[in-house]
């Protein structure tokens, strides 16, 4: 009698060591499962947005000789083998007049008033850049010398408004695996908030007992104005 009292009791105890341990490891892996759908999703759609806003634009230095230039409103600069409409700034970032010309549209002509003041330029090129409407000029080499360039990526602001027009028409299909491919059971949104207090925002009504995820990110942004500034990129997740 002894010994089967001691078996049932083991067994019990056995059976509730084995309930709690299921118990703790479902609920321990159920809320490691859900972190890291979250983490996943939030990483993902991140990435896609951004993918999908995107644009590549060629910057070059060009440093100007201004005494040569001299009355001239109007110079010519040549960047054969280089594609994209051209966008002009000078070293305070102020827009300059521009277009592309000449036989293979090698030529850019820029429109300064008073290139005494100016010691160099920057010149962008870029699918998005609008054509300009400088009047043709001959292109001289003694005015300018190009210096470096380099490759950047910016946030387009026309793409994300597109972006943000497809997710209040087709929220479903934005969401499904051909597009952004996000779980079902996740939602998300995403804003482009400028320092002027202009926001693009595209967000559905997340639920009071949800917990939402967020990330922010500093970005370049080419404005449909053709100016270029900074805004704050935010994706959330819920």
């Amino acid at each position: 009698m002894e010994k089967r009292g001691i078996g049932h009791i083991e067994i019990i105890l056995s059976f509730v060591i084995f309930i709690v341990a299921v118990g703790f490891g479902l609920y321990f892996f159920n809320t490691g499962d859900s972190d890291r759908l979250v983490d996943t999703t939030l990483a993902y759609a991140f990435k896609e947005i951004e993918e999908n806003t995107s644009i590549i634009i060629e910057v070059y230095s060009v440093d100007l000789n201004e005494t040569n230039i001299g009355v001239n409103t109007i110079i010519a600069l040549n960047f054969s083998g280089v594609d994209g409409e051209s966008r002009v700034v000078n070293y305070d970032g102020d827009n300059l007049s521009s277009s592309r010309g000449g036989m293979d549209d090698e030529l850019v002509f820029v429109y300064s008033d008073d290139w005494s003041s100016e010691e160099f330029i920057f010149v962008m090129f870029g699918e998005e850049f609008d054509a300009g409407s400088v009047l043709p000029f001959e292109h001289n080499e003694t005015f300018y010398r190009i210096g470096s360039s380099e490759i950047k990526e910016l946030i387009s602001e026309r793409k994300f408004i597109e972006l943000n027009s497809s997710y209040y028409e087709d929220y479903g299909g934005l969401k499904s695996q051909e597009n952004f491919n996000i779980p079902g059971r996740a939602d998300f949104g995403f804003s482009l908030v400028f320092d002027d207090g202009d926001v693009i925002a595209a967000e559905k009504g997340i639920p009071d007992n949800f917990e939402v995820f967020s990330e922010r990110k500093r970005v370049e942004v080419l404005r449909v104005s053709n100016d270029v500034v900074f805004a704050d990129l935010i994706v959330k997740v819920w």
